[in-house]
């Protein structure tokens, strides 16, 4: 099945680091995690014009082919960036473990860099960060090999992601393999491994040479091909080849009785060309694989079982837009093939964009390649040997060029908000962004999808300098045009009070850009960019409103970039303590009210409340907000026991001051006729406490506590009416507390 360039690439690599970090052959069981990326730019060709997905394709199948089969070997595989789109929302967590580590699953290796979609972003460390689970519980070597083709692009640390694995007790052997990665590429790898650039299917197949030289590597292997006409075999006139499709080197097959065709052949993955007397054209299957445990016999039909036909709209379409493909004819049945597009005069094996399809009939959309040209949709069979073959083609059809234009302001200030007018195809995931003059194409700051219509919305970055807004293909990242902008330093003022009292409210007076999401904070003294406590927005209006910490000392109020965080003003601020003052009863009863009159800063949100001597600080039970005023009403706990009164700031919940306060026990008796009938009215004498919401209720006897039926509050006095329940049965008159529905008193009562 087709897979994306990135894919393989990642795999390749990943293989390929293995191979040549492992020595398994010598040192028992080794687990090998391959991390593979599958970001979304290998949709771009190498500079000898060959597909990036069909050289790694081809270059990681021989690899894996060769491979022998062993025991103590176990190879997992790890992809990110096959499921997500690289701006969209989880994209930089989108990494998935495809292939345990748990033993050596050829074909699954192979099926699974088949099947992975390139498209979305490179989150490295994320990705290291999981193979720390991926490996737990192995025994013996565990190795874990990154493939990629471009540089972290979620903001991980993959430096500090491999300290972790290495601290973890894993082994780290990293080697990395790219084809035209730029300096910048190359420098955010150094010291985390070895590294090779290859720019052709050459260099990458002689980096994965390398590494095939340190693994045991299987003799040649008897290979069998039987070829059929309509059910009849072929020999006489017929040509088998199966070439390499990375060295190009053709094996020719030597004929022998009732169409069989024999040849040895080393480990491997090929590309068979067939021919007879009748064909016009060799047929090509590709995909193939030779493997050291596999029995090595193929059969091909030479001629089609049906020819499906094609038909492409729009005709001449975009390049990097979506064409329809129309197809008719396709096999019935469980077989199932794919449609892909390719330039006319690419090889079989070549596909830029492809989709899966059961049905006879029906369309799929494909997406053209970025750059102009020739092209031909073709319909791909998946074949019972392996492998798979073109059993219809569409007529040809050309791609036009894409072009773009931009109007941008010439200057902007840092971190501003600007308009960018754009012309260009609107392709699917087409953006604009502004990036440094000169950066590497692929580059995204601020950004903002070409759906979203004209103008488009961009933020400066906020280090001034020279600057250029571009018109960026969503497929391969490709610049259709660009404009220069300058980015201008901006400055902001602050005045504020030189001292505040703790927890309290200030008013900041500023200046400044403005900029979206740009913000005022009070910070301690020296605090890292980016700190932030009390904040307001400065979309809000000056003055703003700060509240000051709960801890006196050293502090500054900044003005602060919504766009990297950067701080363009500062004053210093001196955050002075407060005192406060309560003062209440040494007892109260178990559940009662009680006043507490306090004094103190009364900032937003300080409450008093009574907790448990010692509690932690924060804890509440009941409690009033100062804003109410002096004296404060609080309920006391049903539990007897030491307790305090605390003021607590509203901002941190730091305790000012608190006083001890002793609950005691109460209690309660009541009095309620022995028996009543049904539903009848009775009245029940009670004493107690009185507190506020106690109640006096009949329930089952043995009911949970708090459980209730017909009640009546204290506060209504004593006698109090109750109504009996209509079933008739034991039952209990109960005084109830309102706090904690605690149980003070019970008498018995039958219902009859």
């Amino acid at each position: 099945m087709p897979r994306t360039l990135r894919s393989a690439i990642i795999i390749a690599t990943l293989l390929l680091v293995h191979a040549g970090a492992l020595a398994w052959a010598q040192a028992g069981s080794t687990h090998v995690l391959l991390v593979l990326d599958a970001s979304g730019s290998m949709f771009n060709r190498l500079a000898d014009g060959q597909y990036r997905i069909t050289a790694a394709k081809d270059a990681v199948a021989g690899f894996v082919s060769r491979l022998p089969a062993a025991p103590d070997l176990h190879v997992g595989l790890r992809v990110y960036g096959a499921r997500v789109a690289a701006r969209d929302e989880g994209a930089c967590e989108d990494s998935e473990l495809v292939v345990p580590v748990d033993g050596f699953d050829r074909e699954g290796l192979l099926g699974a860099v088949r099947g992975t979609q390139a498209k979305g972003a490179t989150p490295i460390a994320y990705s290291l960060e999981l193979a720390l689970d991926d490996l737990r519980g192995a025994d013996g070597r565990a190795i874990v090999v990154l493939v990629t083709d471009g540089i972290e692009s979620c903001g991980g640390d993959v430096r500090a992601a491999v300290e972790d694995l290495t601290s973890a007790g894993f082994e780290v052997d990293l080697r990395i393999i790219g084809f035209d990665l730029d300096d910048l590429a190359i420098r955010s790898f150094e010291g985390l491994g070895t590294f090779e650039n290859a720019r052709s299917v050459e260099e990458l197949a002689a980096a994965l040479g390398r590494a095939v030289d340190v693994v045991p590597v299987a003799a040649e292997l008897p290979v069998t091909v039987t070829l059929t006409r309509r059910g009849e075999p072929v020999s006489d006139g017929a040509t088998v080849d199966f070439v390499d499709p990375v060295s190009g080197d053709a094996t020719r097959f030597t004929a022998g009785a009732d169409g069989e065709f024999v040849a040895a052949l080393p480990p491997g993955s090929y590309r068979a060309e067939l021919a007879d007397a009748f064909a016009a054209t060799p047929l090509v299957v590709s995909g193939l694989t030779v493997a050291p445990e596999a029995d090595n016999a193929f059969a091909f039909e030479l001629e089609p079982e049906t020819e499906v036909t094609i038909e492409v709209q729009p005709t001449d379409p975009v390049a990097g837009s979506t064409v329809t493909a129309r197809f008719d004819g396709a096999p019935a049945g469980e077989r199932s093939g794919w449609l892909a597009v390719a330039p006319v005069d690419a090889g079989d094996e070549v596909y830029v964009d492809w989709s899966y399809t059961s049905s006879t009939t029906g369309s799929v959309e494909l997406r053209v390649p970025d750059e102009p040209g020739t092209l031909e949709v073709r319909y791909h069979l998946v074949l019972p040997e392996g492998g798979s073959r073109v059993i219809g083609r569409s007529p040809a059809f050309v791609s036009r060029a894409a072009t773009a234009s931009l109007q941008a302001p010439g200057e902007v200030g840092a971190g501003s908000q600007f308009p960018v007018d754009w012309t260009g195809p609107d392709n699917d995931r087409d953006y604009l962004t502004i990036v440094e003059a000169g950066a590497r194409d692929g580059a995204y700051t601020s950004y903002q999808y070409t759906r979203d219509g004209s103008p488009a919305t961009l933020t400066a970055p906020i280090e001034p300098g020279a600057y250029e807004v571009r018109y960026v293909t969503g497929r391969s990242d490709a610049t259709l045009a660009s404009a220069p902008i300058t980015v201008t330093a901006i400055s902001a003022s602050l005045g504020a009070p030189a001292s505040v009292g703790a927890g309290s409210q200030f008013a900041v007076d500023w200046t400044g850009p403005d900029n979206d999401r740009d913000y005022l904070t009070i910070v301690p003294d020296g605090a890292r960019e980016g700190s932030y406590d009390s904040y307001q927005y400065t979309r809000d209006g000056s003055p703003v409103t700060l509240t000051a910490p709960d801890e006196p000392g050293a502090y500054e109020v900044r003005y602060v970039t919504g766009q990297g965080d950067r701080t363009l003003a500062s004053v210093p601020i001196t955050v002075i303590a407060v005192d406060a003052t309560v003062t209440a009863p040494p007892e109260v009863p178990a559940g009662s009210e009680f006043s507490v009159a306090w004094t103190g800063p009364d900032n937003d949100r300080d409450y008093l409340t009574i907790v448990e001597a010692g509690a932690r600080e924060g804890a509440y039970t009941s409690y009033q907000y100062t804003r109410d005023g002096s004296p404060a009403t609080l309920t006391a706990p049903i539990e007897p026991g030491d307790y305090e009164v605390r003021y607590v700031t509203g901002r941190e919940e730091n305790t000012l001051v608190s006083v001890p306060v002793t609950v005691t026990a109460v209690s309660a008796s009541l009095a309620a006729p022995p028996s009543v009938g049904a539903g009848e009215r009775f009245e029940v004498t009670w004493e107690g406490p009185d507190n506020p919401r106690d109640y006096v209720t009949i329930v089952e006897a043995g009911a949970r506590e708090g459980a209730y039926r017909s009640y009546q509050y204290t506060r209504d006095g004593s006698p109090a009416a109750l109504t009996a329940p209509d079933e008739p049965g034991a039952y209990e008159v109960r005084y109830v507390t309102g706090v904690g529905d605690r149980t003070l008193a019970s008498v018995p009562i039958t219902v009859r």
